[in-house]
């Protein structure tokens, strides 16, 4: 079973997305930011992480950037409800492996996250 951590500073979101995730069969852990996920990171090991990128005091590509120093191969897919050029440019750089605008289709979502976890 496939291990998921989901980063959103809305507890609604958090749930939402636990809800389908687990529906699906995964294994679902969640951080209300990047400072909990981080310390949830050191303890815990995950095949996916899920990010909203709009949030403080740590964003969603700074979270990215140092999940990547220490967990090279966990997925990790970036979610945002304001799309631009330059957030999405920056997922990209930093390793997202892929960059998901909200709001979405369960399924875009469910798909994009089962290739995550096949690569």
């Amino acid at each position: 079973m496939s291990r998921i951590l989901i980063v959103d500073d809305a507890p609604p979101f958090l749930l939402f997305l636990s809800k389908i995730l687990t529906g699906q069969g995964y294994e679902i852990a969640t951080a209300q930011n990047g400072e909990e996920a981080l310390r949830t990171l050191q303890t815990e090991s995950f095949d996916l992480m899920i990010t909203d990128i709009n949030m403080r005091p740590i964003n969603g590509v700074e979270l990215l950037r140092k999940a990547r120093e220490s967990y090279v191969k966990m997925g990790v897919i970036v979610l945002t409800a304001y799309e631009t050029m330059y957030t999405a440019d920056e997922a990209a750089k930093s390793g997202a492996f892929a960059y998901i605008v909200k709001p979405f289709k369960n399924e875009d979502l469910l798909q994009t996250v089962r290739h995550a976890l096949k690569h």
